[in-house]
């Protein structure tokens, strides 16, 4: 059966960016003249304005830079929520961007904020394609990416804490520039479902979804020499509540690069069983709206086939066979129309090549009987807690968790043991050796918030 967005439960409810009032952007007929906006930096406009090719700019565009340099401290949040969202997922819609780290498009301060990062050189500003839009529909249609430019690392990164860095960098590089448009979106659209909807632990993004890390570091399994400093990654991981790793690999067209990627998956998950490496891997096919299915060569079958082969070369053990980890389903499988999803979404339902001479066949990704749990279940569902504090966690995801207090780290960089505090009060003269009550007038030592992960 299929069902509404609007009519399923959802952990968003009244929020004017959940995925029921979002533009669906496989379905919405933004993607007719091919799969990347178009895009404006500061400079591009700036350009344009003096050959007189660019009219009025619209009120989000026109903030001088000096005016947002000089405010550059201010809505701090809201710039660094932006910030880490796009560290992982490289290209959202305004609206995405909103979803993620539960604001609201419609706030003056997220709308300045947007202007003044725009202003600096940290985002540049895009739009799908939707001929006359304007209003809440141009709105609705905005795009955000990285700037190519160095403002992350001149203007934002001094002023950080390192705990800010690490919820916005997840401590790694923070990169510039922005790719892959359409399959950015459509990623980072799947990931904000699955987040408002199912029970899931967590969800990462492509820079925590390295090939290396996952498949080998994470279980401390030696990197071949191919992979140490290879960038191979999928898109997205869903963490389920046992620990169960699913690896996204938003697929749009199939080559022999792709195929080789799926070789390289099936490849890792024979050196360890899913017992103890924890991950299967689902190919989710996003092929065009009206392009054909079921016949030999549309993508979806394509896909099938390089995945056959994959564990055909790479099979694995009868106790662990690579066939029963790589999973394939159509986007239209999970969403069928516009803001429409299917069981198949709600059971994260694929199929996957361990049937009888190879066939297809249908399963729950979140049953634990089908996909079992690893053994080390608390060594894998930690990674929940660590990642309650990255900001490219969809918000919902973060609720609840038990982050880690980063604010160590520092202390011992500079040779505290613990936070710097009163050892006598100086009017009684008595000693303060209990660091978490207060005295007198005095309130308890506490973590000032920007070192609160």
């Amino acid at each position: 059966m299929t069902y509404p967005l609007s009519a399923i439960p959802t952990n968003m409810a009244g929020h004017p960016h959940r995925s029921a009032m979002r533009l669906d952007p496989y379905w919405d007929g933004v993607w007719q003249h091919g799969s990347v906006a178009q895009w404006a930096s500061r400079e591009h406009l700036e350009r344009m304005e003096r050959a007189g090719l660019a009219g009025k700019r619209p009120k989000h565009l026109a903030v001088d830079r000096d005016v947002a340099l000089d405010r550059v401290d201010q809505q701090w949040q809201a710039k660094l929520d932006l910030l880490g969202v796009l560290s992982s997922w490289r290209t959202v819609t305004a609206e995405q961007y909103a979803a993620f780290s539960n604001r609201r498009l419609a706030d003056s301060h997220v709308a300045r904020a947007l202007g003044d990062m725009f202003a600096l050189d940290l985002i540049d500003t895009g739009s799908l394609w939707t001929p006359g839009a304007a209003g809440d529909a141009a709105t609705r249609a905005r795009m955000l990416r990285p700037s190519a430019s160095h403002a992350f690392d001149q203007l934002i990164k001094p002023r950080m804490t390192y705990t800010e860095w690490v919820s916005v960098t997840a401590g790694e590089k923070f990169l510039t520039g922005g790719q892959y448009d359409r399959h950015n979106v459509l990623t980072a659209e799947l990931i904000l479902r699955v987040a408002e909807h199912l029970p899931v632990a967590t969800a990462l993004g492509e820079r925590q979804s390295l090939m290396r890390d996952i498949a080998y570091r994470a279980t401390g399994t030696d990197v071949p020499p191919g992979l140490v400093n290879s960038q191979k990654a999928g898109d997205a991981v869903i963490v389920r509540g046992d620990g169960i790793r699913i690896v996204v690999e938003t697929t749009a067209s199939w080559s022999k690069a792709a195929e080789q990627k799926a070789f390289l998956w099936a490849e890792a998950m024979e050196r360890r069983p899913l017992s103890e490496s924890g991950f299967i891997v689902v190919f989710v096919v996003s092929d065009r709206t009206n392009a054909g299915r079921g016949s030999r060569r549309s993508l979806d079958a394509e896909v099938r086939k390089g995945i056959s082969r994959a564990v055909r070369f790479r099979p694995g053990t009868v106790h662990n066979r690579t066939a029963e980890r790589m999973f394939v389903v159509d986007w239209r499988d999970w969403f069928p129309a516009r803001h429409e999803v299917s069981d198949d979404f709600l059971m994260l339902s694929a199929q996957r090549p361990s049937g009888p001479a190879g066939a297809w066949e249908d399963v729950s990704l979140f049953d634990g009987t089908a996909v079992r749990a690893p053994q080390a279940t608390s060594s894998f569902t930690a990674v929940a807690h660590y990642a309650a504090g990255l900001r490219l966690v969809p918000h919902q995801l973060r609720r609840g968790r038990q982050a880690q207090n980063l604010s160590d780290v520092t202390l011992r960089r500079f040779g505290f043991k613990e936070p710097p505090h009163l050892v006598i009060d100086p009017f009684s003269g008595a000693p303060r050796d209990e660091l978490t009550r207060g005295y007198g007038a005095t309130a308890a030592t506490k973590i000032p918030e920007r070192l609160v992960y």
